[in-house]
């Protein structure tokens, strides 16, 4: 148990820098805010900003806000990242603990700490993968909302064909629409989840084995 604890620590290291690369290459659309061909601002619909001001090139404009508690997809995106990062550091004290063979990875409080560790962060990235979710697929969170309608009329443009030749702002397009790597991004976070749960299990049979068979000769 403990070879296998250490073999999914590092697949853990490898899943979290896999996830920072997925997110973090999506990040550059959350920079802009508008389009240059329309001469206006196209703001996300961020709690308390407004969608719109097309027109400042054509003389014509218009907005509405979308209501609080919206998942900011901003927001999201960084708590995912830094349940990646934290997850990274974690798992590579457990790995680089139960490699060299000091005398704390010997202990059952040791396997302890592990498993409470593990729980803790496990569930954590549970909620950033469907914060995460929610906010990469606004048509997720709009069902049941007052501003649904609004949303999936504002997105509906870009899940049927477009007109050939038909400009397509690039932000807009990419906050409505989920993108591959934001796909792998969710389906490694659920993959982190069920390592830290495969490595509970198995801290909590390293500690019966010590019991059984005395902490000197687990290792």
């Amino acid at each position: 148990p403990p070879g296998v604890i250490r073999i999914l620590s590092m697949l853990i290291i490898v899943l979290c820098i896999a996830i920072f690369a997925c997110v973090a290459s999506t990040l550059g659309w959350d920079r802009g805010y508008g389009s240059n061909i329309l001469g206006g601002g196209i703001g996300y619909p961020y709690p308390g900003s407004g969608f719109g001001s097309f027109g400042n090139g054509y003389g014509y404009g218009y907005g509405y806000g979308y209501g609080t508690g919206y998942t900011d997809p901003r927001a999201a995106k960084g708590f995912l990242l830094s349940m990646a990062a934290f997850c990274f550091i974690a798992a590579l004290v457990i790995f680089v603990t139960s490699v060299i063979r000091s005398e704390i990875s010997r202990t059952r409080r040791y396997y302890l700490t592990v498993i409470i560790v593990s729980a803790i962060l496990g569930f954590m990235v549970f909620i950033a993968t469907i914060v995460y979710i929610m906010g990469v697929n606004p048509t997720a969170q709009a069902s049941g909302s007052m501003y649904g309608s609004q949303i999936i009329a504002i997105c509906n443009q870009f899940y049927s064909p477009t007109t050939s030749g038909m400009y397509v702002d690039q932000y807009l397009y990419h906050y409505c629409v989920v993108d591959p790597q934001e796909a792998i991004a969710i389906v490694l976070g659920f993959m982190v989840i069920v390592a830290f749960a495969l490595i509970i299990f198995f801290a909590v049979k390293t500690r019966r084995k010590m019991d059984h068979y005395d902490k000197s000769n687990i290792l």
